[in-house]
């Protein structure tokens, strides 16, 4: 069951997010009565420019509210991102420190990620969040059908410690406190936002960006992978169209 806040306690949080280093004013989201959630919404920083609707969620398996915001807003983001130009996403997945099978849920999802099953782990540690132990990440891999030798070999050597490292630091920078939250260039949303208030953020912020579309020669050879201009002679050595990599999942890491 979704968690129900009151003015009061929303003003609270506000005034404490403000007080720890987020600098702005609060937005008032058009009042939905089907939406039984706040909608005061930070913006920071009206003058920055973009040139994309940069969204970062920041998750993890400790907040109450994560594992029903996962389950039940996140897949509507991610339809969103790939129907709509000019979108960009890219999760957060910060453990505890100080919580060993937290740490090695972080760890586990980016080992997923080098086999493709980026998502499929992220909803397995939520699905499971009480009951994880240390045998968990290898069992999901096999109900995942990964290679457990690789994914076992990449938690033993701890592949991505640094990377989640990174995430952490990264976090702590961006003066996360509570989860998830969720950055739409420079508006902050906090805790289990309907999807609704996301989404008319999302509009918002399309309107605002300034799009520079580089501009090419139209007789001129392009690479497709690096979308540089070709010679003449690189060019004709060019027999077939080059494979590109699907670099999408990387936003994750």
């Amino acid at each position: 069951m979704k968690t129900l806040y009151s003015s009061t306690f929303i003003s609270i949080i506000l005034a404490f997010l403000m007080f720890n280093g987020y600098n702005g004013k609060t937005v008032d989201v058009e009042e939905n009565p089907a939406v039984p959630y706040f909608t005061n919404i930070i913006v920071q920083d009206e003058t920055s420019v973009y040139e994309a609707v940069q969204i970062e969620i920041f998750d993890d398996l400790v907040c109450d509210d994560c594992a029903d915001f996962m389950k039940n807003t996140l897949p509507k983001i991610k339809d969103l991102e790939q129907e709509t130009d000019n979108i960009e996403m890219r999760l957060y997945f910060i453990p505890d420190i100080n919580d060993e099978i937290n740490y090695m849920a972080a760890m586990s999802l980016k080992c997923a990620y080098d086999q493709s099953q980026y998502w499929e782990m992220h909803a397995k540690l939520h699905e499971n969040k009480d009951s994880l132990n240390k045998k968990s990440f290898i069992q999901f891999g096999k109900e995942l059908e990964l290679n457990t030798d690789a994914m076992q070999d990449c938690m033993t050597d701890e592949v991505y410690k640094s990377s989640v490292e990174e995430d952490i630091k990264y976090a702590s920078e961006k003066n996360i406190t509570f989860k998830p939250t969720i950055f739409i260039n420079d508006y902050l949303l906090i805790g289990n936002q309907p999807f609704e208030n996301i989404h008319k953020i999302i509009n918002k912020s399309l309107k605002e960006i300034q799009v520079k579309p580089i501009a090419k020669p139209a007789s001129a050879a392009v690479d497709p992978v690096t979308e540089e201009t070709l010679d003449s002679e690189t060019a004709d050595e060019q027999t077939g169209p080059a494979e590109i990599p699907d670099v999408s999942a990387t936003e994750n890491l």
